[in-house]
């Protein structure tokens, strides 16, 4: 078995938003937040604008020569994660890099879900989750690509075995629709299963939440909770120990 090279850095990789707006201000949060709480080198890159891994490239500097965490800041590890993201990589230079778990498939991210949906209970007249209609969106995808769906699948499912009650799923690209399950659950706690606030958190299903008066509570990206880096921060302390 060989050794292998000590992790020089880390880089922090998402999908990037395909807006007019460019919304990608999460994962430079983060990667300022993993860079103050980590003594590495810490830098960002997205797959929707390439270039952006030549300027993360130059930014970590000698960091560059030794082995480099990628961590992937996205909620399932569907083909962007398993195809895409290994592809730019390489040709951007990142020759020794080890990938870590995704963002969404991180057994404390549930925990992060459960603290914020029993806080919101908590705060409407002392109840709890199960007391409460609540909604989840998740991406999905319209190509058949079932790993945004199943991941979201089990984080509910987990969720509901925790005593949480029943949390029902909507999806951005695939049935069944925001739009119908707000008409159909009602809900008073919707909750974003995504990375950031890119366009589909505040544009696609914020407009449509926004005409949903028993709507209360709307975490728009639970990746955007303040917790986020102390759990991915450990993750990496973890992985380099």
């Amino acid at each position: 078995m060989t050794a292998q090279s000590p992790v020089t850095g880390l880089l922090v990789v998402a999908h990037g938003d395909g807006g007019e707006a460019r919304l990608n201000g999460n994962v430079q949060h983060l990667a300022g937040q993993l860079a103050r709480q980590l003594d590495l080198p810490v830098d960002w890159a997205v797959l929707k604008d390439p270039q952006t891994f030549d300027q993360a490239y130059a930014r970590l500097g000698t960091a560059t020569a030794g082995r480099l965490l990628v961590f992937p800041l996205f909620m399932s590890e569907g083909y962007f994660v398993r195809v895409k993201m290994p592809v730019i990589l390489r040709e951007h230079g990142f020759a020794d890099t080890t990938v870590m778990t995704s963002f969404g498939l991180m057994d404390h991210l549930i925990d992060v879900i459960e603290h914020r949906l029993k806080s919101i209970a908590s705060l409407s007249g002392g109840r709890e989750p199960k007391d409460l209609p609540i909604l989840m969106v998740a991406h999905g995808s319209r190509s058949g690509e079932p790993a945004s769906r199943l991941r979201a699948e089990a984080v509910a499912a987990t969720l509901t075995a925790r005593g949480l009650g029943t949390i029902h799923l909507a999806f951005i690209e695939e049935p069944p629709s925001v739009a119908d399950q707000l008409e159909a659950i009602d809900p008073c706690i919707v909750i974003g299963f995504f990375a950031s606030e890119g366009t589909h958190a505040l544009n696609d299903v914020k407009e449509l939440v926004d005409l949903r008066p028993n709507v209360k509570h709307h975490i728009s990206a639970i990746g955007t909770d303040e917790a986020v880096a102390l759990i991915v921060a450990d993750a990496v302390r973890r992985r380099i120990g």
